[in-house]
């Protein structure tokens, strides 16, 4: 399921070259989840003395390998391939009036 709901997404964001419209905060938090999860497979296998923790639940361990693996290809398009674009010099604000007051008609 995982890949299913990620695979669309990765190449949305290739063929419009762009990853507006979706939280990158999402993202940063299922990596933050998947890191803290091997996180905890390591502390408990070193309390354990077993490393059972990483092949006694391989659907768990293949869940957040490919976790990362997505969450890492979607920071590299949001933050490398496609960062958010400057907003252009047109869009700033000014203090110049939008009409010259020198045509003003009576």
């Amino acid at each position: 399921m995982t890949c299913v709901k990620y695979i669309p997404q990765a190449k949305m964001n290739f063929t419009r070259k762009s990853t507006v419209g979706w939280s990158i905060e999402n993202i940063l938090l299922d990596f933050t989840g998947g890191v803290s999860n091997y996180l905890q497979m390591v502390v408990q296998s070193i309390d354990q003395g077993s490393w059972v923790n990483f092949y006694g639940n391989i659907g768990k361990t293949l869940l957040s390998l490919v976790t990362i693996f997505f969450d890492l290809i979607f920071m590299f398009q949001h933050y490398v391939l496609y960062p958010p674009k400057k907003p252009s010099k047109c869009l700033e604000e000014s203090n110049e009036p939008l009409i010259d007051p020198s045509h003003e008609s009576i």
